[in-house]
């Protein structure tokens, strides 16, 4: 079994690169991904680590690209698997990228502050991020941390819908790659661009989302995922669902279009109950990468 999307503490999850290869060495995955959003900052030491163990190591990211909703791309990921992370054109585009994220969040910070009533900075909430990416996961638990009785109501989903895209308290960001571009950066650095979790999109036609990414060059999709333990299906009516359509649903599509075949937990350190190789993905993937 293998585990191609996972984060560690360089971006939003709890453990660091070499903790991450010490939990799959022990539950005996062949291969892992370290995919952390919008860096590669903890690439390096991965890579170096996972070379004293009997796993594979794949260099990853996973790039959140720019919303466009006339084109139903609302929060959409794209993961690059097999990446040269010293490539000097994505370090320097992934750095703007972070300066964005960073503005991004220290906005959402002031306006949950100022317009809504939260006991919340920005500077709490880096500290909490701990490295150089802030994201909104780290946002919620400051939320949750320093406000108990405004979030008793509210689940951690709720908390993070408000920040999210169309959500009262989210603020656009000013630098953010667009698909074409996310992908185009991806191949540039020798990686594989993969549409990340494909079912959690609220889309109007499924075939020609995935057609728009074809045409724009996308290589893979992911096809194993933990639908039923991430948004917008945990802990609802639907999650058993998901769990047991997408998978299929997106095996077809790939073989249908030729795409490579990916997949993994997005696990950040036990969230949701996730843990590493929960979405079951199979060793025949690995041809695609190795």
């Amino acid at each position: 079994m293998i585990d191609l999307h996972l984060h560690s503490t360089s971006s939003d999850g709890l453990q660091t690169p070499s903790q991450l290869i010490d939990l799959a060495t022990d539950l005996k995955l062949k291969a892992i991904a370290l995919t952390d959003h919008d860096t590669v900052a903890g690439v390096d030491g991965f890579l170096l680590y996972g070379e004293t163990k009997e796993i594979i190591v794949i260099p990853g990211l996973e790039i959140s690209i720019r919303h466009e909703p006339d084109r139903e791309i609302i929060d959409v990921h794209i993961i690059g698997l097999n990446i040269d992370h010293k490539s000097t054109k994505l370090i320097n585009v992934i750095e703007d990228q972070i300066k964005g994220r960073l503005e991004q969040k220290k906005a959402i910070c002031k306006r949950l502050r100022e317009e809504f009533g939260y006991n919340i900075t920005f500077e709490e909430v880096k500290t909490y991020a701990g490295g150089k990416v802030v994201g909104r996961p780290h946002i919620v638990e400051i939320m949750k941390k320093n406000n108990p009785d405004k979030v008793k109501v509210k689940s951690a989903n709720q908390l993070f819908k408000m920040i999210s895209i169309n959500g009262e308290a989210f603020v656009d960001r000013e630098i953010e790659l667009n698909l074409e571009e996310s992908i185009e950066l991806i191949k540039s650095a020798g990686g594989i661009p993969i549409l990340a979790h494909p079912g959690i999109y609220e889309i109007s036609d499924r075939t020609k989302f995935i057609e728009l990414f074809i045409s724009a060059g996308i290589e893979g999709i992911e096809v194993e995922y933990t639908y039923n333990k991430n948004r917008p299906f945990s802990q609802t009516d639907k999650a058993n669902w998901a769990q047991s359509f997408f998978p299929g649903y997106f095996r077809k599509i790939a073989e249908k279009f030729n795409l490579i075949k990916s997949g993994g937990s997005d696990y950040h350190g036990g969230k949701k109950g996730i843990k590493i190789g929960d979405a079951k993905v199979p060793d025949a993937y690995l041809k695609s990468f190795i």
